[in-house]
């Protein structure tokens, strides 16, 4: 952090959201976890910088560490939503946003934590970290209407109180009601 208290470092992570048809794969992150202990996510993490040149193959690692699942299990995994956050005392974070089906059955639980299918009904009753929490819907309804990922990625900014807390989620094109399309507008 810079000592005027904005940014100085980026990081950047992936989200990644599995999905059987109905059901969704969120993993409850292991109480011995520094970060959201207990809380509820989609699998991913820290993309490295060797990998900003391929998005996917930093979400497919990070699949594979979290879950034991391998590449081929989710052939289809699409990135859908990039996110720009600047949380006050925190760096400068972008949370990248995948979805994916997935061909094979989940592994047991592992040290990440405990890997539960769980229907977007059932979304509320859980502790999910803010930002997912609000994402989680919009990737359900991104992937049910665009099942090839043939749309572009939606782009959003967090937008925090000076607490920390997650006040809102702006998304472009949202103020018009329009899709992100390809080519000129």
């Amino acid at each position: 952090m810079a000592e005027s208290g904005r940014p100085n470092a980026l990081a950047v992570y992936t989200v990644v959201l599995l999905s059987d048809g109905a059901r969704y794969l969120l993993l409850e992150r292991a109480a011995t976890k520094r970060f959201a202990p207990g809380r509820w996510t989609g699998l991913g993490g820290r993309v490295e910088p060797d990998e900003l040149g391929d998005l996917r193959a930093a979400a497919r690692r990070e699949v594979l560490e979290e879950s034991g699942l391998a590449p081929e299990a989710v052939p289809d995994l699409t990135l859908r939503r990039a996110l720009l956050q600047a949380r006050p005392g925190a760096p400068l974070t972008v949370l990248l946003y995948f979805t994916g089906t997935l061909r094979a059955p989940p592994p047991p639980a592992g040290p990440e934590g405990r890997l539960v299918w769980v229907a977007p009904a059932e979304f509320d009753r859980l502790d999910i970290i803010e930002n997912t929490r609000a994402v989680l819907p919009l990737l359900v309804a991104d992937q049910a209407r665009d099942p090839a990922g043939a749309e572009p990625v939606w782009l959003g900014v967090a937008c925090y109180r000076p607490d920390g807390a997650l006040e809102r989620i702006v998304w472009g094109c949202e103020q018009t009601g329009l899709t992100p399309r390809r080519g000129r507008g």
